[in-house]
């Protein structure tokens, strides 16, 4: 009797472990997402990203962002990055999510390139606050940066 409730439980702990560390439902998609009916692009495309610990001299504390470019459906969208709520397990890993909003202002349906950032301060002398950075759209992983950059 033991062995069948080993074997029945083994199966829902594992759901369990991937449900409770983030990693159901996330798998790695290139460069797209689905959009469902929320009017959002079915498809983001993202070049030239990047991961910044500044420790360079001068006023105020260091600081650590992370940048690079997303393709916007039209002129008319706003692109920004924010802290995802809530984080992994693990605090080395920087999750963030990509949020595109339509503007209330007509545009044209021209494919365009915009820079977007996250920011936030960094302690001198503590090394790079995070080992990894991950960003996502509508739940799914975009992008995984590994090689922070530290400016002194």
């Amino acid at each position: 009797m033991r062995k069948v409730k080993a074997v029945l439980a083994a199966p829902f702990l594992a759901g369990a472990l991937l449900l409770f560390t983030g990693l159901a439902g996330c798998g790695e998609a290139s460069e797209e997402s689905a959009a469902g009916e929320t009017g959002l692009p079915a498809e983001v495309k993202l070049q030239n990203w990047i991961a910044i610990l500044n420790l360079m001299p001068g006023p105020g504390p260091a600081s650590f962002y992370v940048t690079g470019e997303v393709e916007l459906p039209a002129s008319n969208y706003e692109a920004r990055l924010v802290k995802r709520v809530p984080q992994g397990i693990n605090p080395k890993v920087l999750m963030l999510d990509l949020v595109l909003e339509p503007l209330k202002v007509p545009g044209t349906q021209a494919l365009e390139w915009h820079l977007v950032r996250y920011e936030e301060e960094a302690a001198r002398g503590a090394g790079a606050p995070y080992e990894q950075i991950e960003i996502f759209y509508q739940g799914n992983r975009l992008k995984r940066i590994m090689d922070i950059k530290v400016a002194q």
